[in-house]
């Protein structure tokens, strides 16, 4: 069970992709989260503090969890 706060989350897009995949490598290995569970890599995000958060969730999935982190 991992948790990030979904207020700090700037932009999410698929693992797969080229340019996600260049973003990941090129991010220091200190600011990479990795919380896929050992399952295939589906979603990542970027964090405000320019961190980068592997997870095998879909962007299906997370978009009702950041939605309901976004009210204030």
């Amino acid at each position: 069970d991992s948790m990030i706060n979904g207020r700090r989350v700037v932009a999410v897009g698929p693992a797969m992709s080229a340019p996600i995949r260049r973003l990941v490598q090129a991010t220091p290995v200190s600011h990479v989260v990795i919380l896929t569970g050992g399952s295939k890599r589906q979603t990542v995000l970027l964090l405000d503090s320019g961190h980068v958060i592997v997870t095998a969730l879909t962007s299906a999935e997370l978009e009702p969890l950041l939605d309901a982190c976004s009210c204030s």
